[in-house]
Protein backbone atom coordinates (compact mmCIF):
# COMPACT_ATOMS: atom_id res chain seq x y z
CA UNK A 1 0.00 0.00 0.00
CA UNK A 2 2.62 2.30 0.62
CA UNK A 3 4.55 1.50 -2.51
CA UNK A 4 1.40 2.37 -4.50
CA UNK A 5 1.06 6.00 -2.87
CA UNK A 6 4.69 6.47 -2.70
CA UNK A 7 4.60 5.83 -6.72
CA UNK A 8 1.08 7.61 -7.20
CA UNK A 9 2.71 10.57 -6.05
CA UNK A 10 6.29 10.28 -7.93
CA UNK A 11 4.05 10.68 -10.83
CA UNK A 12 1.78 13.63 -10.20
CA UNK A 13 5.32 15.39 -8.95
CA UNK A 14 6.87 14.44 -12.75
CA UNK A 15 4.00 15.97 -14.33
CA UNK A 16 3.55 18.83 -12.62
CA UNK A 17 7.58 19.33 -13.42
CA UNK A 18 6.78 18.45 -16.74
CA UNK A 19 3.92 21.21 -16.92
CA UNK A 20 5.75 23.93 -15.01
CA UNK A 21 8.56 23.16 -17.65
CA UNK A 22 6.78 23.86 -20.68
CA UNK A 23 5.18 26.84 -19.12
CA UNK A 24 8.23 28.55 -18.24
CA UNK A 25 9.83 27.76 -21.47
CA UNK A 26 6.93 28.95 -23.24
CA UNK A 27 6.36 32.08 -21.77
CA UNK A 28 10.84 32.58 -21.07
CA UNK A 29 11.13 32.42 -24.70
CA UNK A 30 8.47 35.03 -25.72
CA UNK A 31 9.39 38.18 -26.49
CA UNK A 32 7.95 40.48 -24.18
CA UNK A 33 7.12 44.22 -24.67
CA UNK A 34 9.73 46.43 -22.99
CA UNK A 35 8.22 50.05 -23.47
CA UNK A 36 7.75 51.97 -26.79
CA UNK A 37 9.16 53.75 -30.25
CA UNK A 38 8.03 57.34 -31.41
CA UNK A 39 6.70 56.42 -34.99
CA UNK A 40 7.25 59.48 -37.28
CA UNK A 41 4.13 61.48 -37.95
CA UNK A 42 2.82 62.00 -41.59
CA UNK A 43 1.66 64.48 -43.52
CA UNK A 44 -1.72 63.42 -45.23
CA UNK A 45 -2.00 63.41 -48.94
CA UNK A 46 -3.93 67.23 -49.04
CA UNK A 47 -0.93 68.31 -46.83
CA UNK A 48 1.27 66.56 -49.57
CA UNK A 49 0.13 67.86 -51.94
CA UNK A 50 -0.04 71.68 -51.00
CA UNK A 51 3.89 71.29 -50.33
CA UNK A 52 4.74 69.34 -53.57
CA UNK A 53 5.96 66.77 -51.76
CA UNK A 54 4.16 64.39 -54.38
CA UNK A 55 4.55 64.03 -57.96
CA UNK A 56 1.28 63.33 -58.59
CA UNK A 57 -0.58 66.83 -57.83
CA UNK A 58 -4.03 66.71 -59.97
CA UNK A 59 -3.77 62.67 -59.97
CA UNK A 60 -4.28 61.62 -56.51
CA UNK A 61 -8.09 59.73 -56.35
CA UNK A 62 -10.78 62.21 -54.80
CA UNK A 63 -11.53 59.63 -51.56
CA UNK A 64 -8.37 60.23 -50.15
CA UNK A 65 -8.56 63.99 -50.14
CA UNK A 66 -11.59 64.12 -48.70
CA UNK A 67 -12.49 61.28 -47.26
CA UNK A 68 -15.85 60.75 -48.47
CA UNK A 69 -15.74 60.45 -52.05
CA UNK A 70 -16.60 57.11 -53.59
CA UNK A 71 -14.33 54.87 -54.63
CA UNK A 72 -13.59 51.32 -56.54
CA UNK A 73 -10.04 49.11 -55.26
CA UNK A 74 -8.66 47.70 -57.42
CA UNK A 75 -5.33 46.05 -56.55
CA UNK A 76 -5.52 43.19 -53.95
CA UNK A 77 -1.92 41.15 -53.50
CA UNK A 78 0.13 39.45 -50.48
CA UNK A 79 3.03 41.74 -49.62
CA UNK A 80 6.07 41.71 -47.11
CA UNK A 81 6.34 45.07 -45.21
CA UNK A 82 9.98 46.08 -45.44
CA UNK A 83 9.78 49.51 -43.90
CA UNK A 84 7.85 51.69 -41.69
CA UNK A 85 8.70 54.93 -42.47
CA UNK A 86 6.17 56.71 -40.60
CA UNK A 87 2.00 56.78 -39.50
CA UNK A 88 1.45 57.09 -43.26
CA UNK A 89 3.72 55.28 -45.27
CA UNK A 90 4.95 51.70 -45.20
CA UNK A 91 7.39 50.18 -48.22
CA UNK A 92 6.55 46.50 -49.50
CA UNK A 93 7.33 43.89 -51.53
CA UNK A 94 4.88 41.61 -53.52
CA UNK A 95 5.61 37.96 -52.36
CA UNK A 96 4.00 36.87 -55.79
CA UNK A 97 6.17 37.76 -58.91
CA UNK A 98 5.57 40.42 -60.72
CA UNK A 99 5.75 40.80 -64.96
CA UNK A 100 6.55 44.67 -66.06
CA UNK A 101 6.32 45.54 -69.62
CA UNK A 102 9.72 45.74 -71.18
CA UNK A 103 11.19 42.85 -68.70
CA UNK A 104 11.25 39.35 -69.90
CA UNK A 105 11.67 38.17 -66.31
CA UNK A 106 9.69 38.59 -63.67
CA UNK A 107 10.61 39.86 -59.82
CA UNK A 108 9.07 41.08 -56.36
CA UNK A 109 7.83 44.20 -57.00
CA UNK A 110 8.36 46.81 -54.11
CA UNK A 111 5.54 49.29 -53.42
CA UNK A 112 4.82 52.51 -51.71
CA UNK A 113 2.04 52.14 -49.35
CA UNK A 114 -0.36 54.94 -48.38
CA UNK A 115 -2.59 54.29 -45.11
CA UNK A 116 -5.24 56.66 -45.49
CA UNK A 117 -6.22 55.66 -42.12
CA UNK A 118 -3.28 56.24 -40.18
CA UNK A 119 -0.92 54.37 -37.66
CA UNK A 120 -0.57 55.11 -33.90
CA UNK A 121 2.28 57.30 -33.56
CA UNK A 122 3.41 55.18 -30.47
CA UNK A 123 4.44 51.27 -31.70
CA UNK A 124 5.32 48.59 -28.82
CA UNK A 125 9.05 47.46 -28.71
CA UNK A 126 9.70 43.72 -27.36
CA UNK A 127 12.54 42.27 -26.01
CA UNK A 128 14.22 40.83 -28.65
CA UNK A 129 14.79 44.40 -30.62
CA UNK A 130 11.02 43.51 -32.70
CA UNK A 131 8.66 46.99 -33.56
CA UNK A 132 4.98 46.32 -33.89
CA UNK A 133 3.02 49.18 -35.60
CA UNK A 134 -0.17 49.52 -34.89
CA UNK A 135 -3.38 51.22 -34.70
CA UNK A 136 -7.11 51.31 -34.48
CA UNK A 137 -8.40 48.38 -36.77
CA UNK A 138 -4.88 47.58 -37.73
CA UNK A 139 -3.10 43.75 -37.03
CA UNK A 140 0.35 44.11 -35.70
CA UNK A 141 2.54 44.96 -38.41
CA UNK A 142 6.29 43.93 -38.11
CA UNK A 143 8.88 44.29 -40.69
CA UNK A 144 9.77 41.22 -42.58
CA UNK A 145 5.95 39.62 -42.00
CA UNK A 146 3.51 38.85 -44.80
CA UNK A 147 0.00 40.67 -45.35
CA UNK A 148 -2.95 40.69 -47.41
CA UNK A 149 -3.72 44.16 -48.56
CA UNK A 150 -6.22 45.65 -50.93
CA UNK A 151 -6.29 49.80 -51.63
CA UNK A 152 -6.82 51.97 -55.07
CA UNK A 153 -3.30 51.85 -57.45
CA UNK A 154 -2.31 55.68 -58.10
CA UNK A 155 -3.51 56.55 -61.73
CA UNK A 156 -0.10 57.00 -63.83
CA UNK A 157 2.25 55.73 -61.19
CA UNK A 158 5.72 56.67 -61.24
CA UNK A 159 8.47 54.78 -60.81
CA UNK A 160 7.64 52.87 -57.81
CA UNK A 161 3.20 52.04 -57.94
CA UNK A 162 1.33 53.87 -55.11
CA UNK A 163 -1.39 51.98 -53.54
CA UNK A 164 -3.74 53.45 -51.46
CA UNK A 165 -5.26 51.92 -48.45
CA UNK A 166 -8.42 53.43 -47.43
CA UNK A 167 -9.08 51.37 -43.96
CA UNK A 168 -7.20 49.29 -41.48
CA UNK A 169 -9.88 46.69 -42.53
CA UNK A 170 -7.92 46.36 -45.90
CA UNK A 171 -4.66 45.22 -44.33
CA UNK A 172 -4.90 41.94 -42.57
CA UNK A 173 -2.42 39.42 -41.37
CA UNK A 174 -1.56 36.41 -44.40
CA UNK A 175 -3.15 33.23 -43.16
CA UNK A 176 -0.34 29.97 -44.25
CA UNK A 177 1.24 30.29 -47.34
CA UNK A 178 -1.19 32.30 -49.61
CA UNK A 179 0.78 34.52 -52.14
CA UNK A 180 -1.34 36.41 -54.83
CA UNK A 181 -0.79 39.61 -57.05
CA UNK A 182 -4.08 40.71 -58.81
CA UNK A 183 -4.16 44.49 -60.30
CA UNK A 184 -4.99 46.10 -63.65
CA UNK A 185 -2.35 44.54 -65.66
CA UNK A 186 -2.57 47.88 -68.10
CA UNK A 187 -1.08 50.05 -65.30
CA UNK A 188 2.07 48.03 -65.52
CA UNK A 189 3.18 48.90 -68.61
CA UNK A 190 6.11 51.41 -67.89
CA UNK A 191 8.89 52.39 -69.90
CA UNK A 192 12.12 50.15 -69.50
CA UNK A 193 14.67 53.28 -69.43
CA UNK A 194 12.58 54.39 -67.12
CA UNK A 195 13.50 51.75 -64.83
CA UNK A 196 16.65 51.74 -65.47
CA UNK A 197 16.92 55.33 -64.55
CA UNK A 198 15.04 54.92 -61.60
CA UNK A 199 17.37 52.23 -60.32
CA UNK A 200 20.22 54.14 -60.73
CA UNK A 201 18.93 56.82 -58.69
CA UNK A 202 17.86 53.71 -55.79
CA UNK A 203 21.68 52.42 -56.08
CA UNK A 204 23.04 55.85 -55.43
CA UNK A 205 21.20 56.12 -52.46
CA UNK A 206 22.04 52.36 -50.96
CA UNK A 207 25.69 53.49 -52.01
CA UNK A 208 25.40 56.61 -50.46
CA UNK A 209 24.00 55.24 -47.06
CA UNK A 210 26.99 52.91 -46.96
CA UNK A 211 29.53 55.76 -47.34
CA UNK A 212 30.71 53.81 -50.42
CA UNK A 213 32.35 57.02 -52.69
CA UNK A 214 33.39 54.71 -55.55
CA UNK A 215 30.25 53.23 -56.18
CA UNK A 216 28.35 56.79 -55.98
CA UNK A 217 30.78 58.17 -58.45
CA UNK A 218 30.11 54.91 -61.04
CA UNK A 219 26.84 56.84 -61.39
CA UNK A 220 27.68 60.34 -61.44
CA UNK A 221 28.83 62.11 -64.48
CA UNK A 222 32.46 63.51 -64.51
CA UNK A 223 31.90 66.71 -63.57
CA UNK A 224 29.72 65.89 -59.98
CA UNK A 225 33.27 63.72 -58.80
CA UNK A 226 35.39 64.76 -55.93
CA UNK A 227 32.52 65.93 -53.66
CA UNK A 228 33.41 65.84 -49.65
CA UNK A 229 29.82 63.86 -48.63
CA UNK A 230 31.20 64.36 -45.00
CA UNK A 231 30.63 60.53 -44.35
CA UNK A 232 32.12 60.63 -40.73
CA UNK A 233 29.08 62.76 -39.87
CA UNK A 234 26.50 61.06 -41.52
CA UNK A 235 24.44 57.95 -39.57
CA UNK A 236 22.48 57.41 -42.41
CA UNK A 237 20.62 57.97 -45.42
CA UNK A 238 17.22 57.01 -45.70
CA UNK A 239 15.61 56.56 -49.52
CA UNK A 240 11.60 57.16 -49.05
CA UNK A 241 10.30 57.72 -52.18
CA UNK A 242 10.66 57.94 -55.59
CA UNK A 243 8.38 59.48 -58.76
CA UNK A 244 9.41 60.54 -62.58
CA UNK A 245 8.54 63.87 -63.88
CA UNK A 246 8.12 64.83 -67.46
CA UNK A 247 11.71 65.95 -68.67
CA UNK A 248 12.43 69.26 -70.90
CA UNK A 249 15.09 67.78 -72.50
CA UNK A 250 15.18 64.36 -74.93
CA UNK A 251 17.40 61.99 -73.90
CA UNK A 252 17.20 63.14 -69.85
CA UNK A 253 14.94 61.55 -66.98
CA UNK A 254 13.99 63.58 -63.96
CA UNK A 255 12.61 61.75 -60.66
CA UNK A 256 11.78 63.91 -58.04
CA UNK A 257 13.37 62.10 -54.50
CA UNK A 258 12.21 62.02 -51.07
CA UNK A 259 15.20 61.21 -48.49
CA UNK A 260 16.09 61.14 -45.04
CA UNK A 261 19.83 62.27 -43.50
CA UNK A 262 20.21 61.71 -40.06
CA UNK A 263 23.57 63.23 -38.51
CA UNK A 264 25.72 61.71 -35.60
CA UNK A 265 25.45 63.65 -32.51
CA UNK A 266 26.95 66.67 -32.20
CA UNK A 267 28.08 65.92 -36.05
CA UNK A 268 26.31 68.42 -39.18
CA UNK A 269 27.62 69.38 -42.78
CA UNK A 270 26.02 71.93 -45.55
CA UNK A 271 23.45 69.30 -46.21
CA UNK A 272 20.04 70.18 -43.31
CA UNK A 273 19.43 67.06 -41.35
CA UNK A 274 15.73 65.29 -41.71
CA UNK A 275 13.42 64.97 -44.60
CA UNK A 276 14.36 66.59 -47.86
CA UNK A 277 12.87 66.61 -51.49
CA UNK A 278 15.23 66.60 -54.15
CA UNK A 279 14.96 66.44 -58.08
CA UNK A 280 17.58 64.24 -59.42
CA UNK A 281 18.61 64.85 -63.09
CA UNK A 282 19.86 61.85 -65.74
CA UNK A 283 21.40 61.84 -69.07
CA UNK A 284 22.99 59.10 -70.93
CA UNK A 285 24.90 59.39 -74.47
CA UNK A 286 22.55 57.02 -76.07
CA UNK A 287 20.06 54.28 -76.17
CA UNK A 288 22.71 51.67 -74.70
CA UNK A 289 24.56 53.52 -72.97
CA UNK A 290 24.23 53.60 -68.62
CA UNK A 291 22.03 56.68 -66.99
CA UNK A 292 24.38 59.09 -64.76
CA UNK A 293 23.29 61.78 -62.47
CA UNK A 294 24.42 65.11 -63.75
CA UNK A 295 22.79 67.14 -61.56
CA UNK A 296 20.59 67.62 -58.16
CA UNK A 297 18.74 70.01 -56.04
CA UNK A 298 15.63 71.22 -54.78
CA UNK A 299 15.12 74.13 -57.19
CA UNK A 300 12.58 72.64 -59.49
CA UNK A 301 14.90 71.52 -62.83
CA UNK A 302 12.06 69.99 -64.38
Amino acid sequence: MKTTKSRSSSRIITFLSILLAVVLLATGCAPKVTGTVDVPYGANMEIQVENGATGYKGLVPAFVLDGTSPYIMDLSATFTVTDVIDTRIVWADTTALVSLAGQSSQRHLSVILYLCQPLSEKADKFSDGTIAYGGTGYPEIIEGQTYTISGVLQPQWQSVPLIYVPTAYEFKKTAGDESFFYAPSDQFEQEPSSMAAKQVVEEYFKYWNGKNITEMEKRMTPNKKGIDWSFDAIEYVKLISISERQPREAGTKVFVVVFDLKYKKGKSSSLNEGRTTWEYLLKRDNETSSWLIYDWGGGGYA
